[in-house]
C-alpha cells in the first residue's frame, strides 16, 4: 500500500495546485486504487473537484515527477508502481534486482555487433585503439513500461561469438558466468542528470526533453579485469538509486 500524504491544512490556504495533488491522492485511496489502475479522465477530474484543466495538469505532473502516477500515451493516467531501488554499492545487473523486488522485467534488443574501441572507449577500458568490442544496446522494461536504455561494450577477447545468445530472454550477466566463466565482483559508476533527446524520448515512448538519469561505468571481474564499460538513460519516475551508509 502507497503511503500517500495526508494534509493537515485547511483547504482554503491551499495553492489550487497542492489542493488538486490532495484531490488524486484522496480518490486513489478511497477508491482502494492499486498500481496500474486507471485514473478518471483529465475532463472527468476537473468536473469532480471543480478545477480548471491547467491547475490539474501541474498537480498530475508533479505527481508524475514524484513517481506516484505516469501516463501512457494515448491511454491515460495510472497509479504507478513504487519506485525499483537499486543500490549503488550492488554489482547486480537490472534484471537481477528487479526480479529480487518481484517485479516483471523483459527486454528488447536493439543492435548486437562487433565494433572496435575508439580513442574515448580506449581510455575507460585501457585498450589500444582498434581493439575489438561487442556493442549490446537493449531497452530494458518493467512490468511492461520502457524505463532504461542500455548500452553496452564488451571486450570481445573475453567473449568470443557472443551474438549467438539470446538476450531478449537472457540475463547478459548470466550468460558472462554460465557460459564463459566470468563474474562481475566490482565496478565504477558515475550518475548524472540528463535530458531524452528524440530518438531516447521515441524509445521510452516519454516526451523529448524529460529528465532522466543517466549513468555511466564500468566493471571489473574477480581478476581486476576491466570486461564492460556501459552507460544506462533511466527514467527517474521508475527507477531510483540508494547507498548503504556506515560507520567506522
Amino acid at each position: 500500500m502507497m503511503n500517500w500524504r495526508i494534509s493537515a491544512l485547511n483547504e482554503k490556504s491551499m495553492k489550487p495546485r497542492e489542493e488538486a495533488i490532495e484531490k488524486i491522492e484522496n480518490y486513489i485511496v478511497k477508491n482502494a486504487l492499486q498500481a496500474e489502475d486507471r485514473l478518471p479522465s483529465e475532463r472527468t477530474m476537473c468536473e469532480l473537484w471543480n478545477c480548471n484543466r491547467s491547475t490539474l495538469r501541474k498537480a498530475i505532473k508533479q505527481l508524475i515527477l514524484e513517481g506516484r502516477i505516469y501516463n501512457k500515451n494515448g491511454s491515460g493516467t495510472y497509479v504507478a508502481q513504487t519506485k525499483l531501488m537499486r543500490n549503488l554499492q550492488d554489482a547486480r545487473g537490472f534484471q537481477q534486482a528487479a526480479e529480487l523486488a518481484g517485479r516483471q522485467v523483459s527486454t528488447k534488443v536493439l543492435e548486437v555487433r562487433l565494433t572496435e574501441v575508439t580513442k574515448s572507449l580506449g581510455k575507460i577500458m585501457k585498450l589500444p585503439l582498434g581493439h575489438k568490442l561487442w556493442l549490446l544496446k537493449r531497452v530494458r522494461y518493467l512490468d511492461n513500461i520502457p524505463v532504461v536504455i542500455s548500452t553496452v561494450y564488451l571486450n570481445a577477447e573475453f567473449f568470443p561469438n557472443l551474438n549467438q545468445y539470446d538476450f531478449s530472454q537472457n540475463s547478459l550477466y548470466y550468460i558472462l558466468e554460465k557460459e564463459y566463466g566470468i563474474c562481475t565482483k566490482s565496478g565504477v559508476s558515475k550518475l548524472s542528470i540528463s535530458t531524452c533527446d528524440e530518438w531516447e524520448a521515441t524509445v521510452l515512448e516519454t516526451e523529448v526533453g524529460k529528465p532522466v538519469i543517466y549513468q555511466t561505468g564500468i566493471s571489473l571481474d574477480e581478476n581486476e579485469r576491466i570486461i564492460e564499460s556501459f552507460k544506462e538513460i533511466i527514467i527517474s519516475e521508475k527507477v531510483c538509486f540508494a547507498s548503504e551508509l556506515t560507520r567506522k
